[in-house]
């Protein structure tokens, strides 16, 4: 904190433009977001205080909690409740197209990965679950919501959702880490693939943002996809139909074509 309080001195000895050319509070985001785009704020470090934040820029709390709240908006900052502000990681890299393991898809060896498991339940399918799941609606369900977390910051919000009359032990299985690639194992199905990604933008729902720590209406990335059973359930049913939600400012998503194995250089 002491480095961090250094720096945030430095950021606000410099005299603000007049309000009339810009507001106090943009000026002040505008130089934390410069600090958080370029290094000199690490990605997980944790601010001071608002009342602290307020008093070394000289300014009210109210000017103060404005531009917190909008680099909490951008993704740029998170709270963590009870905790504090900290500042978010910068984006990572991830391959939709990975293979079996959330961590196979990340371009950072090393990562503290976290799952937070929201809600485990059985239901009758919708009519988008049945087609998805090529099941007739009304047919039993398994629903799946979890975020994952990349070194305790919430990067990922799923809404997976599964056939059960494939995966009848579904509870127990996923019970002992928390692991659907468990499940499938579990189930006789070793090899699974992902046979169709669509993504699009939206903003988030309050769900959403509370989910993964951002003010509502942020702008996020949201996937839509398909996993089929590479050699039981028979091979190739669709075994998974997942609805994601990723904060945009947090994450690049990439598709690689299948047998390609050029990277694309990492920016972070």
């Amino acid at each position: 904190m002491p480095d961090t309080e250094h720096l945030l001195l430095t950021l606000a000895a410099p005299d603000f433009d007049a309000r009339s050319l810009r507001p106090i509070w943009k000026q002040i985001a505008d130089r934390l977001h410069a600090a958080c785009a370029d290094g000199r704020l690490n990605g997980d470090s944790r601010l001071p205080g608002e009342n602290r934040m307020a008093e070394m820029f000289g300014v009210t709390r109210v000017t103060m909690r404005r531009a917190l709240a909008r680099l909490q908006q951008e993704g740029i900052l998170h709270a963590r409740k009870g905790v504090g502000i900290f500042v978010r990681p910068m984006p990572l890299r991830y391959r939709l197209d990975h293979g079996n393991r959330f961590a196979d898809g990340l371009n950072r060896p090393g990562a503290r990965i976290g799952t937070t498991t929201l809600d485990l339940t059985r239901g009758a399918a919708t009519p988008d679950e049945a087609e998805a799941l090529h099941l007739v609606p009304g047919d039993p369900v398994i629903r799946l919501t979890r975020v994952r977390l990349v070194d305790d910051a919430p990067v990922y919000l799923s809404r997976k959702t599964f056939p059960a009359a494939l995966l009848t032990g579904f509870e127990a299985a996923y019970a002992a880490r928390t692991s659907v690639r468990d499940v499938f194992q579990a189930h006789g199905i070793a090899t699974y693939s992902r046979v169709q990604t669509r993504v699009s933008g939206g903003f988030a729902t309050d769900a959403e943002a509370e989910a993964l720590r951002l003010s509502p209406r942020m702008p996020v990335l949201r996937t839509v996809a398909l996993n089929a059973a590479l050699n039981a359930a028979p091979d190739g049913r669709i075994i998974e139909y997942n609805r994601g939600t990723w904060p945009l400012t947090a994450v690049e998503l990439v598709l690689t074509p299948q047998g390609a194995t050029t990277e694309l250089p990492d920016r972070t």
